[in-house]
């Protein structure tokens, strides 16, 4: 088992830095590429389908979506540079690199998470007799098409018109450090943490310095998460220095009026991409989030 609190086999590690360094040879990519529109919908709407992120945590209901997120989110890094990548690694290959170690328990891990995609539309699996299935990779953004890397996709829209800008729009991506992976990220962080760690990317559209007010609001219209994935998801991160956390004085109502404060985020710079995850540099003050 791997994410948030519960320990680690240290073999499990060992294997998923391996697999990690030998993934990374195969990707050729600093980070994986990620839709605003798997984040996030495009405005706020409860009314409106989930997005692909709330969809792959929940899945229905069932278990299984952090094993769910971390796959697809590795098939995003390994695809980060191909047009409608096709991939054919055996389960085993996928449970390493997600530290989930070579014991059948992991493997059946990521069969049962790989089905789920499959019924989704977010991978289309083509089964061959004796032989790994070859895995063929569908839009992040939710719709069952066949994938395309946002960055090529958003460069083929030349037009200026109206229609043009909204099409463009759904090709916006935020980048998710590679060290996810190959610093063993990984293993150590849960579905929700993971999931957080978007939303936080997604909220600061590149501005590396913005500090970030998540209202449970826009946590439930904008992105489908709970109040509960939320707060786990922001407490975990935190707690392994990759985010800060301050309180903002909020300046409304009257001046007589007590003076109230909000909590507010900021992503640690590129912690991910520099600390190896089981590393003790990477373990800040407990108290940290208090």
């Amino acid at each position: 088992m791997s994410g948030g609190n519960v320990k680690l086999d240290p073999a499990a590690v060992r294997d998923q830095q391996v697999a990690a360094e030998q993934a990374a040879g195969r990707a050729r990519a600093t980070s994986a590429a990620v839709r605003y529109r798997f984040i996030a919908r495009p405005a706020p709407d409860p009314a409106a389908q989930a997005p692909p992120l709330a969809r792959l945590l929940r899945g229905g209901g069932g278990k299984g979506g952090e094993a769910r997120l971390k796959l697809y989110l590795s098939m995003l890094w390994l695809a980060r540079n191909e047009r409608a990548p096709v991939m054919q690694y055996r389960a085993q290959e996928w449970a390493l690199l997600l530290g989930y170690g070579a014991k059948p328990a992991g493997v059946r891990r990521v069969q049962e998470a790989l089905r789920w995609l499959d019924n989704e539309a977010f991978v289309d699996v083509r089964r061959k007799p004796g032989e790994a299935s070859a895995v063929h990779l569908l839009s992040d953004s939710g719709n069952g098409r066949p994938y395309m890397p946002p960055g090529i996709a958003f460069k083929r829209i030349k037009g200026k018109t109206e229609a043009d800008r909204a099409q463009r729009d759904e090709h916006l991506y935020v980048q998710l450090s590679a060290g996810l992976w190959t610093n063993g990220w990984i293993t150590k962080l849960s579905g929700a943490a993971i999931a957080m760690y978007l939303v936080l990317l997604h909220e600061q559209r590149g501005d590396e310095e913005k500090q970030v007010w998540l209202s449970p609001r826009i946590g439930r219209e904008l992105y489908d998460l709970s109040d509960e994935t939320r707060r786990k998801g922001l407490h975990e991160l935190a707690k392994n220095g990759l985010i800060s956390m301050s309180r903002r004085a909020l300046h409304q109502g009257l001046f007589a009026d007590a003076a109230r404060t909000r909590y507010v985020y900021e992503l640690a710079p590129d912690v991910l991409g520099r600390l190896q995850a089981h590393s003790p540099f990477s373990q800040p003050d407990p108290l940290a989030f208090l």
